[in-house]
């Protein structure tokens, strides 16, 4: 019989033999009682009294993560309370139009993926968006149950567990986000699924390479950002294949990534006559450059020249303000978001990467750097674009505001009508209120606590390295992924950091064990080496 393998010191040996082993050991991993008391058929009457008592033995065996659960249901709630009805962004309009009129993209503009307005669709038989506000408060949850639910599988005991989902969980701009028509919560939600089925098993079955391939596929459908990292999955489980198991399991992964994927590409195709999930990359890759593009240097042909901007590179603003304010790509035939544009942006944006890659390179870093740098809080002053940092700019905009919004302007209110024609509008109740802009203010993951959390899992992917980092670069490497895409692509939002949180938190949880068996061990090589010394002396 083919014995599992064993992941370093971060899998307990509990842990290992309930892979591969009976019943008796797979209850004691679960928390269950394993003893003779819990026959495998208990005498007739008895049966209540065995459930009740494995219920009981859980309950203690997860009590601390299940007070944490409270305590982040509870926030959720008496934000639901303080703030009946859904926050809205720009984004939110564009979603619930595609949900009442489902098709691949948001008309004209083609700017996004259809999924989450997907998901929309499902929910529309209730007419409410607080049913897609709740739903998203479950997902937050159920993230972090999931994350939990790993640790203790790979090892983990149950305050190491708890305490690294606590970020996860109680985070106030996850609760933000969770409160908003917008995609972040369910695309943050099939990721880490897919993280923790590929993840579950050291040596996973076939179905879980499907299974994960699929959610990726999902995901990618929410937002392009998914896109990239079916390649991370891909390169990691390829750095360590083994047999011709490992390889299947590739191919299946790939082959349920290509099923939503190709078959929304296909849907997308009929309707706009190209094989693609959006029509956008050309003005997002050309925003992206707008800060540093000389076109002296880069000497685009005579198509792409309109392109250029006339405004010297030292008093160019942030990137997104040349997608939503007026700028040369606008003035391109088709509009912006049109075929010629999406084009001509992308091979405009290409040629500036080649002919000034270490701008770029600054370009990127400054943006992702920004993801590690501490920020306003939420209640600390009005949102304006204005100051140094996007960081500081930007959290403003996803806060809990002190009082309710305007109306949305009457050209989208026949959209939201349909969809929850009694919850237009974000109302305001108090106290709740008022206590959720107070929480929103100190319990928050600021970005050099983010910054710890990402080098304790790179250190344990380090240490790993004869494993090349498996399995703690897999979760690791998915969030580095998710921050870093945005940057590469289109522009730090603090909104495209809190998916990356739950898997940078459990590869740095993961990482605990070893770096606290590499400390041992020196401690070990230090004391016998001092030893040698003393005898020798």
């Amino acid at each position: 019989m083919r014995q599992p393998e064993r992941d370093g010191p971060a899998a307990a040996p509990a842990v290992i033999a309930a892979q591969g082993a009976g019943p008796r050991e797979e209850l004691a991993v679960l928390g269950l009682p394993a003893g003779d008391e819990l026959q495998a058929s208990p005498p007739p009457g008895t049966e209540p009294m065995q459930g009740l008592y494995r219920l009981v033995r859980f309950a203690r065996r997860h009590a601390l993560f299940g007070a944490l659960l409270l305590i982040a249901g509870a926030v959720r709630l008496i934000v639901m309370l303080g703030f009946p009805g859904a926050m809205l962004f720009g984004d939110s309009q564009a979603y619930v139009s595609v949900a009442m009129h489902m098709r691949p993209g948001d008309g004209a503009v083609v700017l996004r993926p259809s999924g989450y307005p997907g998901m929309l669709v499902l929910l529309s038989p209730l007419h409410s968006v607080v049913a897609v506000v709740a739903a998203q408060h479950v997902m937050g949850l159920g993230v972090g149950v999931a994350g939990y639910a790993l640790l203790r599988r790979r090892g983990l005991p149950g305050w190491g567990a708890t305490l690294a989902m606590v970020p996860v969980l109680l985070s106030a701009y996850a609760i933000q986000l969770e409160h908003f028509i917008l995609s972040d919560s369910l695309f943050g939600f099939l990721v880490m699924l897919a993280v923790v089925v590929l993840m579950w098993r050291p040596d996973p079955p076939l179905w879980a390479y499907w299974a994960a391939g699929l959610l990726l596929g999902l995901s990618a459908l929410v937002r392009s950002q998914g896109l990239p990292l079916m390649l991370v999955f891909v390169a990691v489980l390829l750095c360590r294949l083994r047999d011709w198991r490992t390889f299947a399991g590739v191919v299946g992964l790939c082959a349920a990534f290509a099923i939503p994927v190709a078959g929304y590409a296909t849907w997308f195709k009929t309707n706009y006559g190209v094989f693609n999930l959006t029509r956008s990359d050309g003005i997002f890759l050309w925003a992206r450059v707008t800060t540093f593009a000389d076109c002296a240097k880069i000497k685009p042909p005579p198509a792409e020249r309109p392109l250029c901007m006339n405004v010297p590179v030292s008093q160019r603003v942030y990137a997104p303000d040349y997608l939503w304010n007026p700028s040369p790509i606008q003035n391109i035939k088709g509009g912006e978001f049109g075929t010629r544009a999406d084009k001509l942006g992308t091979d405009f944006a290409l040629r500036a990467i080649r002919a000034q890659p270490l701008a770029y390179a600054s370009a990127v870093w400054n943006s992702f750097a920004q993801t590690f740098m501490l920020h306003e809080t939420a209640t600390s002053g009005p949102f304006q674009h204005a100051g140094p940092a996007e960081s500081s700019l930007l959290q403003g905009a996803y806060a809990f505001p002190a009082k309710s919004p305007p109306p949305q302007v009457p050209a989208d209110v026949p959209y939201f009508r349909a969809y929850d024609p009694a919850s237009l509008h974000l109302r305001i109740v108090q106290p709740f209120a008022s206590w959720t802009r107070a929480y929103q203010r100190y319990v928050v993951v600021a970005g050099p606590l983010l910054g710890l959390i990402a080098l304790a899992g790179l250190a344990g992917a380090l240490i790993a390295w004869r494993r090349l980092g498996w399995p703690v670069l897999l979760p690791w490497l998915s969030g580095v992924v998710l921050l870093a895409t945005p940057a590469l692509t289109a522009e730090f939002d603090t909104r495209y950091v809190v998916c990356a949180v739950p898997p940078l938190c459990v590869a740095a949880a993961m990482s605990v064990p070893l770096l606290a068996d590499l400390a041992k061990r020196l401690r070990e090589k230090h004391g016998g080496v001092a030893s040698a010394r003393r005898g020798t002396a």
